[in-house]
């Protein structure tokens, strides 16, 4: 037996997705500002620091961009299902 969607309770768990996306970014930063706030001078440091924000910066702009898009779809689901049941 299928289901029909809330569109309300889709909207709000795409607005969580999207609120996920953007806590992974202010934790990705603070993190950030303390690495690169280390004392710790030499080229194993500037290859860590580079490392850090060049591999992690990517996977968290990559998590930021797909929980965008999550979030998106869930907003274009609901609008649907509400236009399908006006």
């Amino acid at each position: 037996m299928k289901k029909g969607m809330t569109p309300e309770a889709v909207e709000q768990m795409g607005t969580q997705i999207t609120e996920a996306g953007e806590q992974a970014r202010q934790i990705y930063t603070q993190v950030q500002s303390r690495v690169s706030e280390l004392d710790w001078t030499g080229e194993d440091r500037d290859q860590y620091v580079n490392e850090f924000e060049s591999e992690l910066g990517q996977l968290v702009d990559q998590l930021v961009q797909r929980t965008t898009e999550f979030s998106d779809r869930a907003s274009q689901n609901a609008n649907a299902q509400r236009e399908a049941s006006s």
